[in-house]
């Protein structure tokens, strides 16, 4: 029988995994952009992934090691922060919600819309024309999802 405490560390671990997937995508996907553009700058996307990982995986260390004392709970702290900044809040709804599934659904259901072209801009955005690019940004919601839920239901208290 799972205790409280191994749901919460269940939790805890399924949202930072989640946050790490959403990074690792999110870097393959600027990669496969920069190829495909020739737009080399997207590269530094894996500038911001390396860090976040790695401050991830650290706070989710000092957390499991120390977590009733005050470094698990400013470790924890520090892993709901970034976790919910970065790869939930900025990769995962921004990048992924808005700049892919947002702007695929208005270009496949409206193309001749204004609020396509008012919303994503040239040349600052790009119309879907390469379907590996489009399909490896709409699927940075997923782990972007799936680590927001295990967050909230951590932090809410909420156990299957």
């Amino acid at each position: 029988m799972q205790t409280s405490q191994d749901s919460t560390a269940a939790l805890t671990r399924k949202a930072a995994l989640g946050g790490i997937a959403v990074m690792v995508l999110t870097t393959v996907h600027h990669a496969i952009g920069a190829v495909v553009y020739r737009t080399p700058w997207r590269l530094h996307i894996a500038l911001l992934s390396v860090p976040t990982i790695a401050v991830i995986l650290g706070a989710l260390a000092i957390h499991r090691r120390r977590a009733g004392a005050p470094a698990g709970r400013a470790s924890f702290f520090v892993l709901v922060a970034v976790l919910a900044l970065v790869p939930i809040a900025w990769i995962g709804v921004y990048e992924g919600l808005y700049n892919h599934v947002l702007k695929d659904a208005l270009y496949f259901l409206a193309p001749r819309s204004p609020a396509l072209l008012r919303l994503f801009p040239p040349p600052t955005y790009v119309m879907p024309d390469n379907a590996i690019f489009e399909i490896t940004g709409v699927l940075q919601v997923i782990p972007a999802w799936v680590a927001a839920a295990a967050l909230a239901r951590r932090l809410l208290g909420l156990r299957r």
